[in-house]
């Protein structure tokens, strides 16, 4: 999005939805990634028990389709709580970290404020009339093809002939 120079405004999942997933995990212990704590500066995590985890390799995970960062602990061998922190043979903690996490906590941090908060309550108020319009003046309520692909070729049809009307009425 800085790439595009977009300013998101994007609400992070509900504590709710969170909750739900670490009962469903069975990760509810201080061992959690989500107690970990990333220091920016130095990129490392830092564990409950203040062991640094430092970047070790870049993975694709397949299952996720998405790019996952790997980090590492240092001393976790010398750590009193190994045998609660990590199950690998190695016991040395790893952490698989999402390579757009950085990019959710900035966001989490820019919503936190106020300015992003009004911004967002706009959303409510916004009426989508667009489509509203379609379906009732224009009667266009259901397709004639089938499959996504065609679906989407009519829809655009619809689009473009509404936008000619309009291009025609303003210049006319």
């Amino acid at each position: 999005m800085k790439q595009k120079d977009l300013d998101p405004y994007i609400p992070e999942q509900s504590d709710k939805d969170n909750i739900k997933k670490m009962r469903k995990s069975k990760q509810g212990n201080r061992f959690n990634v989500s107690n970990f704590i990333y220091d920016e500066q130095r990129d490392v995590y830092i564990c409950p028990d203040y062991r640094i985890l430092k970047y070790s390799y870049e993975i694709y995970d397949e299952k996720r389709s998405q790019k996952r960062w790997v980090y590492r602990g240092t001393h976790c061998r010398d750590c009193k709580s190994n045998q609660q922190c990590t199950n690998r043979k190695n016991r040395i903690r790893q952490l698989k970290v999402n390579h757009l996490s950085r990019d959710r906590k900035r966001l989490k941090e820019k919503m936190s404020t106020d300015k992003a908060q009004s911004i967002f309550k706009q959303r409510k108020y916004t009426v989508e009339s667009v489509i509203g319009n379609y379906k009732q003046n224009l009667r266009f309520r259901e397709f004639i093809t089938r499959g996504l692909n065609s679906v989407k070729n009519e829809f655009n049809l619809v689009c473009a002939a509404i936008n000619l009307k309009k291009v025609w009425l303003n210049t006319g």
